[in-house]
């Protein structure tokens, strides 16, 4: 069976007291937060002195919500007594570092206050819709006071002191509020059973709190955590709480040798499965059948995200009778996946807002046309090739509430269609229509008016994506400026960037366009557009709130433009200037100058790989560059492509195949008598890229050593008369053609 425990060593080591008093201070503040009157159990104690002896006045409160502030959390414990201190544990999350609320201690000035606060309901201690976790704080964070009611701290440790009356009730005190477990009285009673030179039986867990004991059981495969919670009662109670804290989980995740099938997973879902807000059916070695859908559609009800990768399941009409909460649906790779398989879950009452769908060969949108989904909000459509325009186009009728429209990688014919598309969507915010490369369409005489004129209605765009589309021209950039004045997010990276392609792309007229009509941009991509210069994209200038600036593989940039931006944009916060060859180490002073001339509230940060200045940087033994605490400059990280260069030249088919290789063995070229020598002692020499400039005749070529321990990098040119020259600096030979 899948949950039998054929080891008996691991359950023995579960079963150590050890380890079950690691998790006693944990259970204890789970319990106390359960309301047992509900349940006529009777009302829950809660204990006035640690297990110290000292009166509890701190409490520990956890599960806060975002945002939250002392001046909220002071207003839900206020009524409890006076408060002497509240505060709260700031932790960064996210990729703005936002400081977000982790835990809060609230310090009472009367015991009894205290005391009448971990007492209380937990319908009283609600802040933004979230139930409140507390507690008692540790001994070592209460304030101790003495008979003139001033606070003291115990002195010593006290904890190895008091470890033997752990065991007792800790909740048990005398009419006067005294603790009854005096170490005095313990070691009076039974002084063999406290001594000072006693070894303490506690290890370093036991001053784990909450969330670093949640923190633990993360490292813990959650079928190991199932089959340990019958060791004990109080390991179940914290193995249980933890599983119901979970909101995501990734079937990659499962790295066990028990094989994921669906029985599997169903037996996960009974016990996760109930607070599961996200869902990822990803796994490499996929066993999972039919059934799957219904076991997701009974066990998580809450689920608010799916998605499912290389699964070959037609039926899911389950999870439209189970989720009633699904809003975000993804289909990526599922070969089997059909218009009858979704044609349930886009229905009148249907909850789907996101829907998905990813290489895929049957999908037609048939399943769309009559469906009068009032709560789909975004649609996607990615390396689709039976998607039919005209199904689509006939479809969007029943999409009132349409604000989101991805058609990429579709079939060239759908380029037909989209400006029919695009005018019955007057209201969407974001459009993507990316890697359309075919030449089959653009070899025509149709031109892109068709598309210009239904941008001109589209108002209310904030995001466009238009990357490695061959029909993109500065015609279309300029009515996007004219049009689309809430646009923040641009990309028109690698739009016709070839240049001996028949039709002009997209250039400095098209960039100048957008630049002085689309002042909200936020992020612009221009990577790789042969007509784009330093005039052009001095243009960005204008955009006083861009943030994002990416230009990659531009030959023509050099830094003077990237200078101008950084000392006109102030809210620049990455400018991505991976494989511009003549861009050097100028934008490094340029970006510490403006960061020193204006204040500013967020870091900058330089990507410079394969560039000047890092080639600069490469060869010089101490290169000393202006720095600043707000800049962080990478230059090692080369995240441009080659192909995609505006002077890539393939030379693959240039040649017939006899003469194809010519160039890289021909003698004379390159002047030496043997191929050993070119490698220079041994050294293997790799060219990595070719480059040619058609107005100077000038070939470039990036060679590097493939044994050396430390790579680097050289680029030279060649033109007909051609000379070698063999370098070597630091255990490392590279022959350099001038």
């Amino acid at each position: 069976m899948f949950f039998e425990d054929d080891d008996d060593e691991r359950v023995e080591r579960f079963l150590n007291p050890e380890i079950l008093h690691v998790v006693h201070r944990e259970l204890y503040a789970f319990t106390a937060n359960l309301d047992y009157a509900r349940y006529g159990v009777g009302v829950r104690s809660v204990p006035t002195h640690t297990e110290d002896g000292i009166p509890i006045r701190k409490i520990y409160v956890s599960n806060l919500p975002p945002k939250t502030t002392r001046t909220e959390l002071f207003n839900v414990f206020a009524q409890y007594g006076f408060i002497k201190s509240c505060w709260l544990r700031m932790g960064d999350k996210g990729p703005n570092r936002i400081p977000t609320p982790t835990y809060a201690f609230v310090t009472f000035s009367n015991p009894a206050d205290a005391h009448k606060a971990l007492l209380a309901p937990n319908h009283e201690k609600i802040l933004r819709g979230r139930s409140l976790r507390i507690s008692p704080a540790d001994s070592w964070h209460q304030p101790a006071e003495d008979e003139d009611n001033k606070f003291k701290k115990p002195r010593g440790n006290t904890r190895n002191k008091s470890h033997a009356s752990n065991s007792k009730d800790p909740q048990s005190s005398n009419a006067n509020g005294e603790s009854s477990t005096d170490s005095n009285e313990t070691s009076e009673g039974n002084p063999s059973e406290e001594t000072e030179d006693a070894e303490p039986t506690y290890n370093i867990l036991d001053v784990l709190n909450r969330d670093c004991m949640t923190h633990v059981l993360t490292f813990i495969p959650i079928i190991d955590l199932i089959r340990s919670e019958r060791v004990s009662k109080s390991w179940q109670n914290m193995v249980t709480e933890y599983l119901h804290s979970i909101r995501t989980y990734k079937t990659s995740w499962w790295q066990h040798e028990v094989s994921l099938t669906t029985a599997v997973l169903r037996r996960v879902l009974q016990r996760l499965g109930g607070s599961l807000a996200r869902l990822h059916i990803d796994h490499h070695l996929l066993a999972l059948n039919d059934r799957t859908a219904h076991s997701i559609g009974k066990f998580c009800p809450n689920l608010e995200e799916l998605k499912v990768i290389g699964m070959h399941t037609k039926n899911w009409n389950p999870l439209l009778y189970g989720c009633k909460q699904l809003k975000n649906l993804s289909f990526i790779s599922c070969n089997k996946l059909t218009d009858s398989s979704l044609v349930h879950l886009v229905k009148n009452e249907s909850c789907i807002e996101d829907l998905t769908i990813a290489n895929n060969t049957h999908v037609t949108g048939l399943f769309l046309t009559g469906s009068n989904t009032l709560t789909l909000q975004s649609l996607a459509f990615y390396n689709c090739y039976n998607l039919q325009g005209t199904v689509l186009c006939a479809a969007i009728d029943t999409l009132p509430n349409l604000t989101t429209l991805k058609l990429d990688v579709c079939p060239v014919t759908m380029w037909k269609i989209v400006p029919l598309i695009l005018k019955k969507l007057p209201k969407l915010e974001e459009l993507s229509l990316s890697e359309y490369t075919s030449a089959e369409l653009c070899l025509s005489p149709q031109g892109s008016d068709a598309f210009c004129e239904s941008l001109s209605t589209m108002t209310e765009l904030k995001s466009l994506n238009l990357s490695r589309n061959i029909y993109i021209n500065n015609a279309v950039l300029k009515q996007v400026g004219q049009s689309c004045h809430k646009l923040e997010t641009l990309n028109v990276a690698s739009c016709n960037s070839i240049r001996t392609f028949p039709h002009s792309g997209v250039g400095d007229e098209g960039l100048k366009a957008v630049c002085a009509g689309c002042t909200a941009l936020r992020r612009l991509d221009v990577s790789y557009l042969g007509g784009l210069s330093d005039a052009g994209l001095r243009c960005a200038s204008r955009l006083s709130r861009l943030g994002w600036l990416t230009a990659r593989g531009l030959a023509s940039l050099s830094a003077a433009s990237v200078v101008h931006c950084l000392q006109k944009c102030h809210q620049l916060e990455e400018i991505d200037l991976c494989g511009c060859d003549n861009v050097s180490e100028a934008v490094i002073s340029a970006a510490v100058e403006a960061l020193d001339a204006r204040a500013r509230p967020l870091p900058l940060l330089l990507r410079l790989g394969g560039t000047a200045a890092s080639i600069q940087e490469t060869f010089s033994l101490e290169q000393d560059y202006p720095s600043h605490k707000l800049l962080t400059v990478n230059m090692h990280e080369d995240r441009s492509n080659p192909n995609l260069r505006p002077d890539f030249v393939d030379r693959v088919f240039d040649y017939s195949s006899d003469d194809s290789l010519d160039d890289l063995f021909d003698h004379e070229l390159y002047e030496v008598q043997d191929f050993d020598d070119f490698l220079a002692g041994g050294e293997c020499v790799r060219v990595t890229r070719a480059r040619s400039d058609p107005t100077s005749g000038r070939t470039s070529w990036t060679a590097c050593s493939t044994t050396a321990p430390t790579t680097r990098w050289t680029t030279c040119s060649t033109t007909s008369s051609t000379r070698c020259r063999t370098s070597t600096t630091s255990s490392l030979a590279v022959s350099v053609f001038e």
